[in-house]
């Protein structure tokens, strides 16, 4: 890269002369990313003297990448014509060389005098305002892309024409302007990401002396809430490295999970901006123990000492140092260790936080009290491992902490019965086990209570099953299917029915009750399921036909078929159609199969409100006191329920096929 000149040609026109394709390399690769760019530009502001820079950016609605600009304003010295062609158009210059690494009373940010090409990763379009105090008017010229692309291998004089322009109302008494424009990404830029990202770019130092707006709001460190900070007075710790090197530190550990990527981890400053940009753990998260712990932990580094080196180890667009160069061992090194550290005693403190959150909570402290020493211990230790990667007072923890409280209100409520008959030979150790059993009914209560929980969400599940039109059994398309739901929960067709047997052949089950006399052409047909009315010798064939598909004249007639066989066997007997879709039937026929008395009809709708009324009301009985005989079934139950849930699945195995239908409600 060579200048024309030292002074202003006096045709208005700025001269530089290119080599190639060097402008688009450095400018449209080194600078791929929007915040780096725009980060280059307000390190120009930095080193030309500025107190205050506005950067403006499109919003989201009003964005258009034909039409946007974006504008980085500063109050700096600004430039006259000489400057712009003897400095600033010289791609390559080193500043610091030429007039050393102090300017206006600040270390100089610029080393490798490429950062006024940051515009062109961003834009095709790059327009330069700029005036001194001493300038009536500014001078105004544009850097077109396109213009730059030269020839490759070949050097070109490019040039730029200047004119005059006013300055615009508001603007400094010098400084510079830079208007961006034909932009490169198609999508809006998201300003509150910036903002976070671009706050983290520059130390507080240098925000301190420099005030950064976006759109006319200032850069700020980001609010995190935090359990502990070091040093706890906000300044920074000094380290010396075993090079000699100094380097000083601060980190905090944040009270929740901190959602943006830009402020987790450390931000490696060299004179006041970054050298590696965050989130960065020395590379030891995957190895670390407490690997969760990335999500709180927060600092800063500043060697400044990096970009004094004589190598120059730190990328273009300032995003991460070239950590393999012997140079950085001793900072590597020391931040490996630092690291690891830092994220062992950060899980170690987030722990801490949940269990004593947990063991002081109204809701829990009182179920935790019925528990013994050994078994409340144990739940701490657990509570502590749990804490180091859920945040505190969150729904998914206090579900996860319930769990494992529940486990051992289970495991309690089994190790009475022992305890009973341990002390079944002395008397006083007997009343004081009968006297804990009032402690049981209460445990046994919150069980049955979330057995009642779990059918209610298998209601729900009913519910999304009928409206989304379930298949009636597995296929290759579903496993899922309303067949082996109710199945598995026989009690959603009727609490009062006790389903025994599904897909049964009607030769087989005539079989099995006596009966031989039956036609041939009814030996294999099956029924979907076949009940009994509790307390009662009636007999309920129940028939299901799939939500949104019509029931057919043949199909009624298959039913009662069905009856009348199975009447040899049962007199009693009902056919039970659960239906969703229309009635392709005559109404004429349909009308005389309603009036008969063992014909009953449900659709999926009605067995839905029924069920879920009959177990609201059943929720509510549960809060009085009361016994339950069939707890270890439903502790069963409450298994099943819970894997069902979870997976949202109800397809049942070749072994759970084989081990028949579910238990009905007692």
């Amino acid at each position: 890269m060579a200048k024309t000149g030292t002074k202003p040609t006096p045709d208005g026109i700025f001269r530089m002369k290119i080599l190639g394709r060097t402008i688009e390399h450095l400018g449209t690769q080194m600078y791929k990313h929007r915040a780096p760019s725009i980060a280059e530009l307000i390190a120009n502001c930095w080193d030309a003297g500025a107190k205050n820079v506005r950067v403006t950016i499109p919003s989201e609605s009003d964005y258009s990448q034909l039409d946007s600009i974006i504008e980085v304003l500063d109050d700096g010295e600004g430039m006259n014509a000489a400057t712009i062609e003897d400095s600033y158009l010289v791609v390559g210059r080193n500043r610091r060389a030429e007039g050393g690494d102090i300017s206006h009373g600040r270390k100089v940010m610029g080393r490798k005098g490429i950062g006024k090409l940051a515009g062109f990763g961003l834009a095709s379009r790059v327009i330069i305002t700029t005036w001194t105090s001493n300038m009536a008017n500014a001078i105004r010229f544009e850097m077109p892309l396109e213009s730059l692309r030269t020839v490759d291998g070949e050097a070109e004089d490019i040039e730029f024409r200047w004119s005059e322009a006013p300055r615009r109302e508001g603007w400094p008494e010098s400084g510079t302007c830079i208007e961006l424009s034909g932009l490169r990404h198609t999508t809006p830029i998201d300003i509150e990401s910036l903002r976070v990202t671009l706050a983290r770019r520059f130390s507080r130092t240098t925000r301190g002396e420099m005030q950064v707006q976006i759109n006319a709001e200032p850069l700020s460190d980001p609010e995190i809430p935090t359990m502990h900070e070091f040093p706890d007075d906000g300044e920074f710790q000094e380290e010396e490295l075993p090079g000699g090197e100094i380097v000083r530190y601060r980190y905090a550990f944040a009270e929740r999970a901190i959602r943006s990527a830009e402020s987790q981890g450390f931000a490696i400053y060299a004179h006041g901006r970054t050298a590696q940009a965050p989130p960065f753990f020395f590379r030891v998260e995957s190895t670390a123990s407490s690997q969760h712990s990335t999500r709180y932990l927060h600092g800063e580094i500043i060697a400044d000492y990096l970009d004094d080196l004589e190598t120059d180890l730190i990328s273009t667009d300032r995003q991460e140092l070239d950590w393999e160069k012997e140079e950085l061992r001793p900072l590597r090194v020391w931040g490996e260790a630092l690291t690891r550290r830092l994220l062992v005693e950060c899980g170690e403190m987030m722990g801490g936080k949940l269990q004593q959150w947990i063991l002081n909570d109204s809701e829990f402290a009182p179920r935790l009290a019925m528990l013994d020493p050994s078994n409340k211990r144990q739940i701490s230790s657990f509570l502590k491992v749990l804490g180091q990667k859920s945040d505190r007072d969150d729904n998914r923890t206090r579900e996860l902490a319930s769990s494992l409280i529940r486990a051992y209100e289970f495991r309690t409520f089994h190790d009475v019965i022992e305890d009973i008959q341990d002390a079944s030979d002395d008397p006083d150790r007997l009343e004081e086990t009968l006297a804990r059993l009032h402690d049981w009914k209460v445990l046994e209560s919150r069980a049955i209570l979330e057995i009642v929980k779990g059918r209610l969400g298998i209601i729900d599940k009913l519910h999304r099953m009928i409206i989304g039109n379930a298949p009636e059994t597995a296929s290759k398309l579903s496993y899922d299917n309303l067949h082996d739901l109710l199945a598995q929960y026989p009690w959603l067709f009727d609490p009062d029915w006790q389903v025994f047997t599904e897909e049964k052949h009607v030769g087989a089950q005539l079989r099995e009750w006596g009966r031989r006399d039956c036609p041939e052409e009814m030996k294999l047909k099956r029924v979907d399921f076949l009940a009994f009315e509790k307390d009662t010798t009636n007999l309920i064939i129940i028939e299901m036909k799939r939500p949104g598909v019509a029931v057919s004249f043949p199909e009624l007639r298959r039913l009662e078929d069905y009856q009348i066989e199975l009447m040899r066997a049962h007199e009693n007997c009902q056919r039970v159609l659960v239906y969703g879709g229309k009635i392709d039937v005559p109404k004429v026929k349909w009308d005389e199969y309603l009036k008969q008395e063992t014909f009953k009809v449900l659709t999926w709708t009605e067995l839905f409100r029924r069920a879920k009324m009959f177990y609201e009301h059943y929720r509510a009985v549960l809060e009085g006191d009361f016994e339950n005989s069939y707890f270890l079934a439903k502790q069963k139950e409450v298994a099943r329920t819970r894997h069902i849930l979870e997976t949202d699945s109800s397809h049942r195995s070749a072994e759970d096929r084989a081990g028949g239908v579910g238990e009905s409600d007692p």
